[in-house]
């Protein structure tokens, strides 16, 4: 399976378990970073000489009193009407509209965390739950009856979320943020912010958010269709009629959006889907929402199954435990870019050794350099030839390996007043040893291991083998002549691969970051501060947990790599 095919069209998916969302509902209900409170007056008021819908919600410091008003004089007009003192009621439904409290419904609340499901054979809608932990719904049938009261403890309000309709680009994805962060941000695409619960919720409100699922709701028995009512009236007419940020109850504030430099693997645009999985017969766990994003400012899909993944994700988890959260997974070919840049890397290594000159860098996974010294009359020529051998996963499924093949050949032509009097190579794949020359040939291999590092970071690690040169030639066979001559030059050949080993060990050391290296070069540096994702250090989860990142691996069969997410409690200052 191709990697377009695993991942329906995108570039690169982050899927996080319906278990981890919903756990982190509890931790921003917990922190008071979704309201634990949800009050609602809705009615009618007069603007001229025509009805408009408004509503105002607890965040009114009159709303109790406005709500005890409302209910006293409905009282009052169901009273009138039932001892038949119609003169009354006219100025009673005055005051209600002077005093602006001509309400029809509404409810003062306490909720539990909301929760999602994931639906089953529906990726492009989602289930969530409004869970009501106890207050009461408030409802006039019209304008003489008197309000009913009814009970909302434990009631569950569900509704059908297409998250499919959802998308996020450069253009309509920043909030908050000045012209020049707004620059910044077009530029290098997404930010962590557009990752982050919050960002969700914002998104959901500019959608249909109202299309009720009557199986997964509870509602008061005598007033299921009173509440069906009132709160699709709130959703369907009255938060389409303005830009809102109170969605759900949940007051969401979107933090300022801080510019950051490109990362190599920066979204430019953002969707949602969903994959529903049974696994294990665990589908909290392995069924996934999913951040499906593309890169470069190429156009996402278009067609019918554009983000229908063919199975979760989260099923490719190595550790399937209950601490495997999620799985980010990016297209191989994209993966290429970053091995490309080690490429890149290992020939500026090679380059900078002194003497050598580039033949030609990588091309179909080989590298060759060249070494032209002169002694006295003597010449010695030396070639190189980098062979990238394997992308593979390492042996523990501690990540991804790269390994390179160092291969030498040498070619020795002793001369004596100019004139040529022999012509020996020595080489990787020599057989042949006598004096200087103490072991066979051998390749030497330059290994790479990218992991997955703690902040979404790929972390780089090194060995080298060093490769040894021997005879390609029986030396027993030389003349004693020639072989005096050879012996003359001999050690400097030897010395020049030890020189070559250590000054590669020597520089990617310092490279790397290792042991008291104080200085690392631009390359090495740049691969070093590759962000998997400018955001992954905030990937979506706001509080309560921190990132562990595992797993860094190559999938063959689905042409992707991926990693596994998990995460671990913080404990935070409640005050």
């Amino acid at each position: 399976m191709k990697g377009n095919e695993t991942l329906a069209g995108y570039d690169m998916t982050l899927a996080l378990s319906e278990n981890t969302i919903n756990y982190q509902f509890q931790e921003l209900h917990k922190r008071n970073i979704i309201h634990k409170k949800w009050g609602i007056l809705s009615g009618k008021t007069k603007v001229g000489d025509t009805e408009k819908d408004f509503h105002i919600t607890d965040q009114d410091a009159n709303f109790k009193q406005k709500l005890k008003r409302w209910i006293a004089l409905q009282e009052k007009i169901a009273t009138a009407r039932e001892n038949g003192k119609w003169e009354d009621i006219g100025p009673l439904i005055n005051t209600l509209e002077t005093e602006n409290v001509n309400f029809n419904f509404g409810w003062d609340a306490n909720l539990k965390a909301p929760k999602i499901s994931i639906i089953q054979n529906d990726p492009k809608n989602l289930i969530l739950h409004v869970r009501f932990k106890s207050g009461k719904l408030y409802y006039r049938a019209d304008k003489t009856n008197a309000v009913e009261t009814h009970n909302l403890k434990d009631l569950v309000y569900a509704f059908t979320v297409p998250i499919g309709q959802l998308k996020v680009n450069k253009e309509n994805m920043i909030l908050d943020a000045g012209d020049e962060a707004k620059k910044i941000i077009r530029e290098s695409g997404l930010t962590d912010q557009d990752f982050t619960i919050e960002s969700l919720f914002l998104n959901f409100q500019d959608a249909n958010i109202s299309t009720f699922d009557k199986s997964n709701s509870t509602f008061p028995k005598v007033a299921s269709l009173a509440f069906e009512v009132a709160i699709e009236n709130y959703f369907n007419v009255i938060l389409q009629e303005e830009e809102h940020s109170y969605i759900l109850g949940y007051s969401v504030q979107r933090k300022k959006i801080k510019a950051s430099e490109k990362a190599m693997f920066q979204p430019t645009s953002l969707a949602f889907s969903t994959s529903y999985s049974n696994h294990q017969k665990k589908p909290g766990q392995f069924s996934a929402f999913n951040f499906l994003m593309m890169l470069n400012d190429t156009k996402p899909p278009t067609n019918t199954t554009a983000g229908i993944l063919p199975k979760s994700l989260i099923e490719l988890g190595k550790d399937t435990s209950s601490t495997t959260d999620g799985v980010f997974a990016l297209q191989n070919n994209h993966f290429n870019t970053y091995l490309t840049s080690l490429d890149t890397y290992v020939q500026s290594v090679f380059k900078g050794l002194d003497g050598t000159k580039l033949r030609h860098g990588f091309k179909n996974g080989v590298m060759v350099l060249d070494k032209h010294e002169n002694h006295k009359d003597d010449t010695i020529d030396t070639v190189f030839t980098i062979t990238k051998e394997s992308v593979k996963n390492t042996s523990n499924n501690s990540g991804i390996s790269v390994r390179y093949k160092i291969e030498i050949s040498t070619t020795v032509i002793v001369k004596a007043w100019f004139v040529k009097v022999g012509e020996k190579t020595l080489s990787t794949n020599g057989k042949y040893t006598k004096d200087e020359i103490k072991k066979k040939g051998a390749p030497g291999y330059l290994d790479f291991t990218i992991t997955a590092g703690k902040t979404g970071r790929f972390d780089l690690d090194h060995n080298l083998v060093k490769p040894s040169i021997a005879f390609d030639e029986n030396p027993n066979l030389f003349g004693n002549g020639f072989w005096k001559d050879l012996l003359n030059i001999l050690s400097i050949v030897v010395s020049w691969v030890i020189i070559v080993a250590n000054a590669i060990v020597t520089q990617i050391t310092v490279d790397l970051g290792k042991g008291s290296a104080s200085s690392s070069s631009s390359l090495i540096s740049k691969l070093n501060d590759i962000d998997v994702l400018n955001q992954t250090n905030k990937i979506i989860l706001p509080l309560g947990k921190v990132y562990t990142f595992k797993n860094l691996r190559i999938e063959d069969k689905q042409d992707i790599v991926a990693y596994d997410i998990s995460y671990a409690p913080v404990i935070e200052n409640q005050n």
